[in-house]
C-alpha cells in the first residue's frame, strides 16, 4: 500500500466543480487500504465565502480510517474575476500547504510515495513538484481546467498575460510522472508542450450514479418554490460565475414571456446579484425563479421535477473544461438544453449521447427557441431523451470505476519510475 498526498484547494462538501469529484479519488484510494492526506482549504466554493462555522479557523483535520483531510487558511477572493485576486488565492495556499508539508518530509514514516495534484490552479502543481523533489517520490497532476486558456476566454487576463501563466502553468506539469486530463484537447495541449503523449492517462469526470439517478416526478421542489405545476420547467443547476454567462438564460426568459415556461436558476455564484437586478428590472420575477443550492440527497427529486436541463456557456468557452453539471444532468437521466460553443467538449458529448437540443452560444433567441421545442414534445420523446443521457452516463462516468482506473494508472506510473 501507498502513501499519497493530495494538494486540492477545493473538496467536499463543495458541491461543485471538481471538489465533488477529489473526495471521491481520496476516498477510494483510502477504502483500498492506502494511507491518504489530503491538503485542501476550508469550503468556500461557489459561494466565495466560507460558512460561517470555519470563520476564525486557521486550521483543522478531519480524520476517517486512513483518510487524513488537512484544511489549511488561504486567501479568498471578494471579486472571483480579478487575476490578482486569483493568484492571490493559489500563492497563499500554495505557502500554507508548504509550511504543512515540510515538518513531514525529513521523517521517513510520513514522508509521501507519491503527490498528486487535482485542480486548475498551476501554483499548487508547482508545489506537488516541489514536494515530490523534496521527498523524492514521483507526483502526478489530475488537470481539470486549462487555467492560461480559461483565464483568456472569460476575459480575467489579456493575450500576453495569458502567455505567460501558460508557461509557468506547463512548467509545473512537465515533470510528472503521469498526468489525468479529462478531454483530448487537454491531451494535446500538453503534448504541444513536450510532455510525453506515453504518460497522458484520459480520466472521465467521474459521476455518483447512485447519488444522482432518475427518480419519478412528485411535485415537492415545484411546491416548496412557487413554481407553477403545469409550467414547462427549464432549469439551470450550479456556479453563476462569468463562463456560465447566465445573462444569455434571463434575455431569452424575456422572450418566452407568456409561453408557460419558467426558467429556474439554482445555485449562486459571483454574477447572482445582476442577475437577479436583471431579472428585477425587466419584471420578469414571474418567469425566472432563484433557488438556492439543493442538499445532495434533494437534487435527484429536483431534477426529476425539471422538463428540461438546461446548459449555458459563453462561446468563448471551448477547449478548457467540461461542465460537472452536464454530468450531473445526464446522470438525472432528464433531456438536456446547451447553448455552448460547437465545437467544446460539451457539445461533443451532448452529440454524442443524443439526449437533447444543441443551440448556439450568447444567442437568446435560440435559446428561447429550443426551450420552445423540447416544451412542445411529446412526454415520450422527453423521456426517450432522458433515458440516452442516463445509458452514456453509465457508460462512461460512473466513479466507481473511474476512480479505480486513476489508481491503476497511478499505481504502474510508480512502478516504472522506481
Amino acid at each position: 500500500m501507498a502513501r499519497f498526498f493530495i494538494l486540492s484547494i477545493n473538496y467536499a462538501p463543495e458541491p461543485t466543480g471538481f471538489a465533488p469529484k477529489a473526495a471521491a479519488l481520496a476516498e477510494h484510494l483510502a477504502r483500498q487500504g492506502h494511507q491518504v492526506s489530503v491538503f485542501t482549504g476550508f469550503p468556500f466554493a461557489p459561494r466565495w465565502r466560507r460558512r460561517e462555522e470555519d470563520r476564525g479557523r486557521l486550521w483543522a483535520r478531519e480524520r476517517a480510517g486512513t483518510l487524513t483531510v488537512h484544511r489549511l487558511t488561504h486567501f479568498i477572493p471578494r471579486r472571483p474575476s480579478s487575476l490578482l485576486q486569483r493568484l492571490a488565492m493559489e500563492g497563499s495556499f500554495s505557502l500554507a500547504a508548504l509550511a504543512a508539508i515540510a515538518p513531514r518530509l525529513p521523517r521517513p514514516r510520513a514522508r509521501p510515495d507519491a503527490v498528486l495534484y487535482i485542480g486548475a490552479q498551476p501554483a499548487i502543481a508547482m508545489v506537488a513538484r516541489i514536494v515530490a523533489l523534496l521527498a523524492g517520490c514521483p507526483y502526478f497532476v489530475n488537470i481539470t481546467d486549462l487555467a492560461a486558456r480559461a483565464a483568456l476566454d472569460v476575459g480575467i487576463a489579456g493575450q500576453a498575460v495569458s502567455q505567460v501563466l501558460e508557461r509557468i502553468e506547463f512548467a509545473a506539469y512537465r515533470k510528472a510522472a503521469g498526468a489525468g486530463v479529462l478531454t483530448a484537447s487537454f491531451r494535446d495541449a500538453l503534448i504541444e508542450h513536450g510532455y510525453p503523449a506515453s504518460r497522458i492517462h484520459l480520466v472521465r469526470d467521474p459521476t455518483d450514479l447512485d447519488a444522482i439517478r432518475p427518480l419519478p416526478r412528485d411535485g415537492a421542489f415545484r411546491a416548496r418554490y412557487d413554481i407553477p405545476p403545469s409550467a414547462c420547467v427549464a432549469l439551470v443547476a450550479g456556479s453563476m460565475g462569468r463562463k456560465q454567462g447566465l445573462m444569455n438564460v434571463v434575455s431569452a426568459a424575456a422572450l418566452t414571456r407568456g409561453a408557460n415556461i419558467c426558467w429556474v436558476l439554482v445555485g449562486s455564484g459571483e454574477m447572482q446579484g445582476e442577475l437577479v437586478d436583471a431579472v428585477r428590472q425587466q419584471g420578469l420575477e414571474a418567469d425566472v425563479r432563484f433557488v438556492p443550492f439543493q442538499p445532495e440527497a434533494e437534487m435527484s427529486r429536483m431534477f426529476a421535477d425539471a422538463d428540461v436541463l438546461v446548459l449555458n456557456q459563453i462561446g468563448a468557452m471551448k477547449d478548457t473544461v467540461i461542465p460537472s453539471k452536464l454530468l450531473t444532468y445526464m446522470a438525472a437521466g432528464r433531456p438536456v438544453l446547451a447553448a455552448v460553443n460547437p465545437t467544446s467538449q460539451a457539445a461533443e458529448i451532448v452529440r454524442d449521447a443524443d439526449g437533447g437540443i444543441l443551440v448556439a452560444p450568447d444567442d437568446p433567441a435560440a435559446l428561447a427557441e429550443g426551450a420552445r421545442r423540447l416544451a412542445a414534445a411529446p412526454p415520450d420523446a422527453l423521456g426517450a431523451c432522458g433515458a440516452r443521457n442516463r445509458a452514456y452516463a453509465e457508460r462512461h462516468f460512473d466513479q466507481r470505476a473511474v476512480v479505480a482506473a486513476h489508481e491503476r494508472f497511478m499505481l504502474a506510473a510508480m512502478r516504472g519510475s522506481r
